[in-house]
């Protein structure tokens, strides 16, 4: 399929496409005659048959819940009795696939292996609970051990030579809870419940080296340090209508990386499976989703947005439309999308943030330690219009702008043009342009 055109983002109308289904089907059932889900000794029997369940899809069987109007088999999760699902290792969904969630609840319940981890003294955090560190600011945590991967729940990816947006896709998760935490903090209190401190930092739905995924009315409670929905070399995909409540603050890193909903690309130290080509994700809606706060958790430091640069010139996300959602009390910039061209941030609501929208450039650069820039990556055609922004100071003392548009000139100079900043109503911050950016001819920036 095309891709979609910029005229469409801007209407928004566009919705993520099937695929043709014989093609992908045909490629689904080869790699799934043995299973794309793990064997996992202990789960449930309701757990297994929804393993065998989305197997049997991925392989192109036909089940009881027949098939959608995408040609994407439908697997329903939530029943009458057995509404919990308690994951002992990642979930797999294949191409050409509907999860029907609605109804049921998952829960993560991974093996563990302490860890050592070290505190990110350079960017600011909120100041509590503390982590207690030795002399070099280290600390030891859970992370996850002996699972498919440290997600609740990822794509089927053939092989670790899988390039671009070749896995099989036409996937659709729909509705459930997904609680990637609560199975190891419901008994604890304090700032041990506040840190989730026996719980691993874990993605709760990733997508990888595929295209035309919808994530529609899911949501997703008390993530730690990740992210609820990772984008990661995806084309076509669209997150609608979901919740997303409660955050644990990532003390590893700054808050710029707390996204939601997260766009980025394989590269060597962040890709869930398939090769590390830095393809970038493209042609993406999220659209009337909600970030806040849970009832044991504070917010997200963002909705939505991008924070990996890539380590060859084009590779930058492209074509994404934000609109329609709302966020409050975000720790950070409540949309913040770096290395990402082509993007309409359009009729947000953004509540008592630290931060409103901010859009960036980022020059190629490899992710050796330091980063070395490699060239420049230009973006160009950003739209930020009709947003309702407030800013108010978050527990950190950061203090960021309600709209902020800034040229990379890191090493290179990475230039922003073509933008247009109108309609905006904003409260308790401003309006801040870097050099390096152009506005549309014919257009007057706020300020």
């Amino acid at each position: 399929m095309a891709g979609i055109s910029r005229r469409e983002l801007l209407c928004g109308s566009v919705v993520a496409g099937a695929v043709s289904v014989l093609g992908s089907a045909a490629t689904a059932a080869g790699a799934g005659a043995a299973g794309v889900n793990p064997s996992v000794a202990g789960e449930a029997a309701h757990v297994r048959a929804l393993r065998k369940a989305l197997d049997d899809a991925a392989a192109g069987v036909v089940g009881p819940d027949g098939v959608d109007e995408k040609g994407r088999i439908i697997v329903k999760a939530g029943y009458a009795g057995v509404p919990t699902y308690t994951l002992l290792n990642t979930l797999v969904i294949g191409g050409n696939t509907v999860l029907d969630a609605t109804g049921a609840r998952f829960v993560a319940k991974f093996g563990t292996v302490m860890r050592k981890y070290t505190l990110d003294r350079t960017n600011q955090h909120s100041p509590s609970p503390e982590y207690t560190t030795d002399g070099q600011g280290a600390f030891s945590a859970p992370a996850v051990s002996g699972a498919m991967a440290a997600t609740m729940l990822i794509n089927h990816v053939p092989s670790s030579a899988t390039k671009g947006y070749s896995a099989p896709g036409n996937i659709m998760v729909k509705g459930g809870e997904w609680d990637p935490i609560s199975a190891w903090v419901w008994a604890d209190s304090g700032p041990a419940r506040a840190r989730a401190d026996k719980a691993p930092p874990m993605n709760v739905l990733t997508f990888t080296h595929t295209q035309d995924v919808e994530v529609e009315g899911v949501t997703v409670w008390n993530v730690k340090w990740w992210h609820a929905v990772e984008f990661n070399a995806v084309r076509r995909g669209a997150v609608r209508d979901c919740f997303f409540k409660g955050w644990i603050e990532n003390p590893t890193w700054g808050l710029w990386q707390g996204e939601a909903v997260q766009l980025d690309l394989p590269l060597a130290n962040n890709t869930w499976a398939g090769a590390s080509d830095g393809t970038p994700t493209v042609d993406v809606q999220v659209q009337r989703n909600y970030a806040g706060a849970s009832g044991s958790q504070p917010s997200w430091a963002k909705l939505v947005g991008s924070h990996t640069g890539g380590e060859r010139v084009g590779q930058v996300h492209a074509r994404v439309l934000i609109e329609g959602n709302v966020v409050d009390n975000a720790k950070w910039d409540a949309i913040g999308t770096m290395n990402t061209t082509e993007i309409v941030v359009r009729g947000n609501t953004i509540n008592n943030s630290v931060g409103g929208v901010y859009v960036s450039s980022m020059s190629a650069r490899t992710v050796s330690q330091p980063p070395v820039q490699v060239g420049p990556n230009p973006i160009s055609g950003i739209d930020i219009i009709d947003n309702q922004v407030t800013i108010t100071a978050g527990a950190s003392g950061a203090s960021r702008n309600a709209v902020r548009v800034s040229a990379d000139t890191v090493g290179f100079v990475s230039p922003v043009s073509d933008v247009m900043v109108t309609g905006n109503q904003v409260s308790g911050g401003g309006f801040y342009y870097t050099p390096n950016v152009t506005f549309r001819p014919g257009t007057t920036p706020q300020h």
